[in-house]
């Protein structure tokens, strides 16, 4: 599915949110009686900056209203193995494994709405390989999910996907010791079908007159939406053994998960928002030391020098462009419906000047508009639609 155009999110809205963190239940994760929000890490340090409240300029930005919070949990925790850990969202509710990543953000949105189970299974390497796969009775511990990955349009389904800006995915890309300044070269630029190739391989790619440097490609967790939608944008490879498809847990959107040896250049793909956000320090960390973001099929993703990155439009919304949503339960914003819950839906109103999904005439600094394009984000290019 490809979709096209700003359009109407199809749901009466109306604004709230605070708190952020990114630990275990004991650390700085925030316990809330509001509104939850968790899955991917390209929208997370926006979602975060805009929860916690963001200093702009004169203006600080922070969507709040109805007398609710919204607390927005990292898909990656720092000092906890394999970035994952338990996580409780709620009071009065159950510990559970933090949902990392677009596709296990959704599946926990969705085992808390419906109040069935969610089921990590063993094949998830991320969570088996840190014991934390099984089923987790999760009812009303999440209200919506981050989420840089498309579904299927649904008129009838049970999610809304609201749009929450514009990004792109490139290739991250960092050398080891003693690699050719022509191999740099060949590697800033590569085509499409260059990139299906490299993660289709069996091995390594060999870069030509490059005096036997080599290409080794890297993946994100499964689950990510980064993971997914790249794939697809290269043109769905079979992966190859190199890119160590089915065992990678390498979180997203990190910079120090390249570790070239001699004569190697690794690569991964990115968000250039986040990359954006990070270079331009409005995140609380910045991976980006050592790494460059590659051209795809030669046409350039970001343009200035840090902290002044932005994103190029002809990039954002070519073949790598894509929308990144906020995905919530259609009913739970939609008044004439019973479950209908007016602070979610008030925390998501596209009207509102400080809502998460604002991307109206105003660009003052007071806006949630002007915060997410500091973090590296454009107006969305699709718009709002239900799914299952």
């Amino acid at each position: 599915m490809k979709l096209k155009k700003l359009a109407a999110a199809g749901a009466v809205l109306g604004v709230a949110v605070a708190g952020f963190g990114a630990a275990a239940p004991a650390s700085a994760d925030p316990v809330t009686d509001g509104y939850v929000i968790v899955g991917s890490d390209t929208l997370q340090d926006a979602v975060g900056a805009l929860a916690n409240g963001f200093k702009n300029g004169s203006s600080t930005v922070r969507t709040l209203g109805l007398g609710k919070v919204v607390a927005s949990w990292d898909a990656f925790a720092p000092g906890v193995a394999g970035g994952i850990g338990t996580i409780q969202t709620k009071a009065v509710g159950p510990v559970y494994p933090r949902p990392s990543g677009s596709g296990n953000g959704k599946a926990a949105l969705i085992a808390s709405y419906t109040g069935n189970p969610w089921v990590i299974p063993t094949t998830n390497s991320l969570y088996n390989n840190v014991g934390l796969a099984g089923s987790y009775q999760i009812s009303g511990q999440v209200d919506a999910s981050r989420s840089s990955s498309e579904a299927s349009v649904n008129t009838n389904g049970a999610y809304q996907y609201l749009p929450f800006g514009q990004d792109a995915v490139s290739y991250a890309f960092k050398a080891g010791a003693n690699v050719d300044s022509a191999s740099l070269s060949y590697v800033q630029s590569l085509t499409t079908a260059q990139l299906n190739a490299i993660y289709a391989s069996s091995t390594n790619t060999t870069i030509p007159g490059g005096n036997s440097d080599v290409i080794v490609p890297r993946l994100p967790q499964n689950g990510s939406g980064t993971r997914s939608f790249w794939l697809t944008a290269i043109g769905s490879p079979t992966l190859g053994a190199a890119a160590n498809g089915s065992a990678t847990t390498l979180p997203e959107n990190n910079g120090t998960v390249l570790a070239p040896a001699s004569d190697e250049i690794w690569i991964i793909p990115f968000s250039v928002a986040s990359y954006i956000a990070q270079a331009n320090g409005v995140t609380a960390s910045n991976t980006t030391s050592g790494i460059s973001l590659g051209s795809p099929n030669g046409v350039t993703p970001i343009s200035g020098t840090a902290p002044n990155l932005a994103g190029v439009n002809t990039f954002y919304n070519g073949s790598y462009g894509r929308t990144t949503y906020i995905v919530v339960p259609w009913a739970r914003i939609t008044p004439s419906e019973s479950a209908y819950d007016a602070g979610l839906a008030a925390a998501l109103n596209p009207s509102s000047t400080s809502s998460l999904t604002y991307w109206g005439s105003s660009s003052l600094p007071s806006t949630s508009k002007a915060v997410k394009i500091k973090f590296g984000f454009q107006e969305p290019a699709n718009p709002g639609y239900r799914a299952n």
